[in-house]
């Protein structure tokens, strides 16, 4: 660093130019790192992503970007691009160097806390919301087809579009990718292979309609056990579906055709299922009502669970989907 006679420090100026619109003020690419001040005009922040450009924010003269890349270091993912003529001030390393030299030293450790506090806001505000990302997608699918409505949220709303079939819902890929990127802060990429992965499953499947691409949700009553199996996974635990003993899934089978209107105490439902099933004790009656197969109505009398042994039914028959081993 080059310093003047008297033994001050030699100032940098910043630089200041005069764009046309299109003109690309700074991409990712770029290694020199600066901070940019638009002084007159318009600029856009623009993200690209599989061939397409996505308008982030806008820039208004007195706007500033980049001052987390050139104090810490912190690459700006953005390309910024003019929209009309404007005024832009470039303040790049060299210059921003030769000021911070000649601030006291409490006050540059003032500036470096605040920008490293600024960044870590920054962080948080952009960090995924969700860690199993693959779980929340499907609980959206399963909420989003159930309620049909459309999002709370402006900026984004889900189209659909209906089936012949009442439990399959269409809705357009591009809105599925807005919304939950929205609500969760999940990168497009990250949600785009958990779709994936759902049509691996089977659990939806895509379908090209013109210039659109729609999901269509082939079962959301699926995706609700689905997303149970995978909490439990997380959590480690066991899943009680697919922790049942033979007789167990017999049993499950036999409460299957009965009617949840038939009501009876505990020793004559246990009376009826050792008809069939002569090893069937109370330790298996008291088993069945913490699995929920039963529900205690007045006067201690019992009736089949009907949602809870279709639940149980369904998770069994489509096991290998919720695995993930087909």
């Amino acid at each position: 660093m080059n310093s003047l006679g008297d033994g001050r420090q030699q100032i940098i100026p910043p630089t200041r130019q005069i764009v046309k619109a299109g003109f690309v003020v700074y991409s990712p690419e770029k290694k020199n790192r600066s901070i940019v001040i638009l002084d007159e005009g318009e600029l856009v922040a623009v993200e690209k992503s599989d061939g397409l450009k996505k308008t982030v924010f806008r820039m208004h003269p007195g706007d500033l970007v980049g001052v987390a890349a050139l104090l810490e270091r912190e690459p700006f993912k953005y390309t910024l691009e003019a929209t009309r003529e404007s005024k832009i001030t470039l303040v790049n390393e060299e210059c921003m160097e030769s000021e911070l030299k000649t601030l006291p030293v409490w006050l540059l450790a003032v500036i470096k806390a605040l920008s490293s506090k600024t960044r870590k806001l920054k962080e948080a505000v952009f960090k995924a919301r969700v860690q199993d990302t693959l779980c929340s997608l499907a609980q959206f699918l399963s909420l989003s087809t159930a309620e049909e409505k459309k999002s709370t949220h402006k900026a984004h709303s889900l189209t659909y579009r209906r089936s012949t079939d009442e439990k399959i819902k269409k809705i357009k890929l591009r809105d599925i990718l807005d919304e939950f990127h929205w609500q969760t802060k999940i990168p497009t990429s990250v949600i785009q292979e958990d779709l994936k992965a759902l049509a691996r499953r089977r659990f939806i499947e895509f379908e090209k309609q013109g210039d659109d691409t729609w999901v269509k949700v082939l079962d959301g009553f699926l995706l609700d056990i689905f997303v149970d199996y995978q909490k439990a996974q997380s959590e480690n635990r066991p899943w009680a579906p697919f922790k049942l003993s033979l007789q167990q899934k017999k049993i499950l089978v036999t409460l299957s055709i009965i009617s949840n209107e038939q009501k009876a105490e505990s020793p004559v439902w246990l009376s009826h299922l050792q008809k069939k099933f002569p090893q069937a004790d109370v330790g298996e009656w008291i088993a069945m009502q913490n699995l929920g197969w039963f529900k205690e109505g007045p006067k201690g009398q019992f009736s089949v669970n009907s949602d809870k042994v279709n639940y149980f039914l369904t998770a069994l028959r489509y096991e290998t989907n919720l695995k993930g081993v087909l």
